[in-house]
Protein backbone atom coordinates (compact mmCIF):
# COMPACT_ATOMS: atom_id res chain seq x y z
CA UNK A 1 0.00 0.00 0.00
CA UNK A 2 2.74 2.57 0.77
CA UNK A 3 4.18 1.90 -2.69
CA UNK A 4 0.95 3.18 -4.29
CA UNK A 5 1.20 6.38 -2.27
CA UNK A 6 4.82 6.78 -3.36
CA UNK A 7 3.85 6.20 -7.01
CA UNK A 8 1.09 8.78 -6.70
CA UNK A 9 3.58 11.26 -5.24
CA UNK A 10 5.95 10.62 -8.16
CA UNK A 11 3.11 11.23 -10.60
CA UNK A 12 2.16 14.49 -8.88
CA UNK A 13 5.79 15.61 -8.91
CA UNK A 14 6.02 14.88 -12.63
CA UNK A 15 2.87 16.88 -13.26
CA UNK A 16 4.22 19.82 -11.27
CA UNK A 17 7.46 19.72 -13.24
CA UNK A 18 5.48 19.80 -16.47
CA UNK A 19 3.46 22.76 -15.23
CA UNK A 20 6.62 24.58 -14.18
CA UNK A 21 8.25 23.87 -17.52
CA UNK A 22 5.14 25.00 -19.34
CA UNK A 23 5.04 28.16 -17.22
CA UNK A 24 8.64 28.99 -18.15
CA UNK A 25 7.90 28.46 -21.80
CA UNK A 26 4.71 30.52 -21.66
CA UNK A 27 6.62 33.31 -19.89
CA UNK A 28 8.92 33.48 -22.89
CA UNK A 29 6.02 34.46 -25.14
CA UNK A 30 6.90 38.05 -24.24
CA UNK A 31 9.58 37.49 -26.85
CA UNK A 32 13.00 39.04 -26.67
CA UNK A 33 13.83 41.68 -29.30
CA UNK A 34 15.98 39.10 -31.12
CA UNK A 35 13.14 36.57 -31.32
CA UNK A 36 10.67 39.27 -32.35
CA UNK A 37 13.06 40.33 -35.13
CA UNK A 38 13.41 36.74 -36.35
CA UNK A 39 9.64 36.27 -36.35
CA UNK A 40 9.28 39.48 -38.38
CA UNK A 41 11.88 38.18 -40.86
CA UNK A 42 9.98 34.89 -41.18
CA UNK A 43 6.74 36.78 -41.77
CA UNK A 44 8.40 38.87 -44.48
CA UNK A 45 9.90 35.76 -46.10
CA UNK A 46 6.45 34.15 -46.22
CA UNK A 47 4.99 37.30 -47.79
CA UNK A 48 7.69 37.28 -50.48
CA UNK A 49 7.46 33.51 -51.04
CA UNK A 50 3.86 32.41 -50.40
CA UNK A 51 4.66 28.94 -51.77
CA UNK A 52 6.47 28.31 -48.46
CA UNK A 53 3.27 28.83 -46.43
CA UNK A 54 2.33 25.12 -46.63
CA UNK A 55 5.74 24.12 -45.30
CA UNK A 56 5.50 26.66 -42.47
CA UNK A 57 2.01 25.38 -41.61
CA UNK A 58 3.40 21.83 -41.48
CA UNK A 59 6.22 22.96 -39.19
CA UNK A 60 3.84 24.89 -36.94
CA UNK A 61 1.47 21.91 -36.75
CA UNK A 62 4.22 19.49 -35.76
CA UNK A 63 5.87 21.85 -33.29
CA UNK A 64 2.51 22.66 -31.75
CA UNK A 65 2.29 19.11 -30.42
CA UNK A 66 5.11 19.48 -27.90
CA UNK A 67 6.72 21.98 -25.58
CA UNK A 68 9.89 19.98 -24.96
CA UNK A 69 12.75 21.87 -26.66
CA UNK A 70 14.67 18.68 -27.45
CA UNK A 71 11.68 17.07 -29.14
CA UNK A 72 11.08 20.30 -31.06
CA UNK A 73 14.67 20.18 -32.33
CA UNK A 74 14.24 16.53 -33.31
CA UNK A 75 11.11 17.42 -35.27
CA UNK A 76 12.93 20.23 -37.08
CA UNK A 77 15.87 17.93 -37.85
CA UNK A 78 13.47 15.32 -39.21
CA UNK A 79 11.74 17.86 -41.46
CA UNK A 80 15.03 19.28 -42.71
CA UNK A 81 16.36 15.79 -43.43
CA UNK A 82 13.23 14.90 -45.40
CA UNK A 83 13.50 18.07 -47.47
CA UNK A 84 17.20 17.55 -48.12
CA UNK A 85 16.55 13.99 -49.28
CA UNK A 86 13.88 15.29 -51.67
CA UNK A 87 16.30 17.90 -53.00
CA UNK A 88 19.02 15.27 -53.41
CA UNK A 89 16.66 13.07 -55.43
CA UNK A 90 15.71 15.96 -57.71
CA UNK A 91 19.36 16.91 -58.11
CA UNK A 92 20.18 13.32 -59.10
CA UNK A 93 17.45 13.41 -61.72
CA UNK A 94 18.79 16.72 -63.05
CA UNK A 95 22.28 15.26 -63.27
CA UNK A 96 20.93 12.33 -65.30
CA UNK A 97 19.13 14.73 -67.65
CA UNK A 98 22.30 16.82 -68.01
CA UNK A 99 24.38 13.74 -68.82
CA UNK A 100 21.83 12.62 -71.43
CA UNK A 101 21.91 16.09 -72.99
CA UNK A 102 25.72 15.90 -73.16
CA UNK A 103 25.60 12.48 -74.85
CA UNK A 104 23.31 13.74 -77.62
CA UNK A 105 25.72 16.51 -78.63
Amino acid sequence: MPRVVEDERDEVTAMIFDREQQGRIEAQHGESPEVARLIAQRTQLLKEHPQLRALQDEIDGLLGTTIDPMVRLEILFMLMTDRLMEMRKVFGELMKLASYAGVDE
